[in-house]
């Protein structure tokens, strides 16, 4: 009887192994496979992790790969914005010139300029302007040019009173009930002149207030880097 129980004994653990390396040779060949078919499908011999949504996601190269495509955009996206900087802040800078619409403009007034007033200053300073291409509706009275937005349509930008006179710069004085229609004038690089050639900025002897305009192109541009035209040698 004993015998008996050890022979079945020793014959159950030489099934129990047999039937262990079967299963081991079943999930090795299993593996193998599907890890075959996945650097197939992947071109890739690295892992691929499942995630909770059943999502597969390359472990290594190619989340490499999509990390220098990405970089590589990113600098590529860095360089363009950089350029277009360029470029606008260039387009604001633009040289002025005596071919520019500011040079011409005075240009032209200083060649008409009376001796002394006529009191027609209007119509003066916007034909000079008109001269060089700027495009706006007349208006009757000087001080119109700023109060009407008539300067900024035609593409002036208010400045600040204290900076360096440009060529081209207009002014426009407030009217007052001594001057009802105001004044205006423009800048040559040497003298202000309306409709006539003027001693100073103001052709008051009393103090009255005023703005200052500047093609929106020129704006910042001889002012800071101390380029003055001055028209007498043309």
């Amino acid at each position: 009887m004993k015998k008996a129980l050890l022979i079945l004994s020793v014959l159950g653990m030489g099934v129990a192994q047999t039937s262990g390396a079967a299963v081991n040779n079943i999930s090795n060949s299993t593996l193998t496979y599907t890890r075959a078919n996945i650097s197939n499908s992947y071109g890739s011999s690295q892992n691929i992790y499942s995630t909770s949504n059943g999502a597969h996601v390359s472990s290594n190269d190619e989340i490499s790969q999509a990390i220098r495509v990405l970089k590589q955009k990113g600098s590529e996206l860095d360089t363009l914005s950089r350029r277009l900087y360029s470029e606008k802040k260039q387009q604001f800078k633009s040289v002025l010139d005596r071919n520019s619409a500011p040079a011409v403009a005075a240009a032209r007034a200083s060649s008409v300029a009376l001796s002394r007033s006529s009191g027609r200053c209007a119509r003066y300073v916007r034909q000079a302007l008109q001269s060089a291409g700027y495009e706006f509706t007349p208006n009757p009275s000087a001080y119109q040019y700023e109060t009407r937005g008539t300067l900024a349509k035609a593409g002036f930008t208010k400045i600040s009173n204290d900076m360096p006179a440009q060529v081209g710069d207009v002014v426009v004085f407030d009217r007052s009930s001594k001057h009802p229609h105001g004044h205006i004038q423009i800048f040559d690089g040497s003298n202000w002149i309306s409709d006539f050639r003027q001693n100073s900025i103001s052709p008051y002897s009393n103090i009255y207030g005023y703005s200052t305009w500047r093609d929106s192109q020129y704006v910042d541009d001889a002012s800071n880097r101390g380029i003055y035209l001055a028209m007498a040698d043309k």
